[in-house]
């Protein structure tokens, strides 16, 4: 909406009408999906949704400040002060860009387009430039599009459970990690005062029996070894970028199953997609445990 106002569309003063929308939508909203995505542990997305949420929020409040009839702002410009401001965040967006490209082609493509939007004001304010501005206002137009897209994106290839629209594919493809029980140790910590266990699986390529007996082995070693309270933990597991072949996937959870129902307190899963988590991964080779057990149980029934 804003770049609506820079782009010539709307009246200046529909400024007004947006600022409830800025402050509420861009700022509160944005902010809190920081704070719900850094508590699932992913950084990148509560740096981004935190700061432009903060940045939204600053906004609201410095324009219902500036049009207070009593506010000491409204005699002043402040072209330089703009200036800087406009290129510290297009230096923090860049920040944000090269974070991007290990991410997808829709995420490279808004942080180009925020970064575009962000020098191109500071050029306008420094120099007074319209048509400076109303570029400003293209790229700005031009983001909003796109992370239109990309949310959109996220919620129809979900639903779906496959890619339907494009973009949202790794630009990084995760190396392959030897699974032997030595290794999966060094994937595993534990928190002793939270009794919990933190299974680092990001990039694992599950692919054969032996591997799904060094995770086992290396998990319930790592909660003997410890000596967890009557051998039971909370654990948390991260599945971003994690392959298991459909050969073993029914034995994998199964293993899981069994550990779950031995040693686990409470387990939640999770993996990354282009802006944070998404807790339970789906899929015909990532089955859920539960699922395991009925199909089991069916089987056991059928026999």
């Amino acid at each position: 909406m804003m770049m609506w106002v820079n782009l010539g569309w709307v009246e200046p003063e529909f400024q007004g009408l947006f600022f409830a929308y800025a402050f509420f939508y861009g700022g509160v909203c944005q902010l809190l999906v920081g704070i719900f995505e850094l508590l699932r542990g992913s950084t990148f997305s509560f740096a981004v949704f935190g700061s432009y949420g903060a940045y939204w929020l600053a906004w609201g409040l410095s324009y219902q400040e500036s049009h207070r009839t009593n506010s000491e702002l409204i005699d002043y410009e402040y072209s330089r002060g703009k200036t800087a401001n406009s290129i510290l965040w297009g230096i923090l967006s860049t920040c944000f860009f090269v974070v991007a490209l290990r991410k997808n082609v829709c995420l490279s493509a808004i942080f180009s387009a925020v970064i575009a939007l962000f020098f191109l004001e500071a050029i306008a304010y420094g120099t007074g430039s319209d048509s400076v501005q109303k570029a400003a206002g293209v790229f700005g137009f031009a983001a909003a599009i796109m992370a239109l897209y990309t949310g959109m994106a996220e919620i129809i290839n979900e639903e779906y459970g496959r890619s339907v629209l494009p973009g949202l594919a790794p630009l990084r493809s995760p190396e392959r990690f030897l699974i032997t029980k030595e290794n999966v140790f060094k994937l595993i910590s534990y928190h002793s005062k939270s009794n919990t266990l933190r299974l680092h699986f990001r990039g694992l390529h599950i692919m054969n029996y032996e591997d799904v007996q060094a995770i086992k082995e290396a998990v319930i070693g790592t909660i003997m070894e410890n000596k967890a309270p009557d051998n039971k933990v909370h654990a948390i597991i991260d599945y971003k970028d994690v392959c298991i072949a459909d050969s073993i996937a029914e034995e994998y959870w199964s293993m899981v199953a069994d550990i779950e129902q031995n040693h686990y307190l409470s387990a939640r899963r999770f993996h990354v997609t282009s802006f944070g988590t998404r807790s339970d991964v789906g899929g015909t080779n990532n089955m859920p445990p539960k699922f395991v057990i009925a199909a089991s149980k069916n089987h056991s029934d059928q026999q």
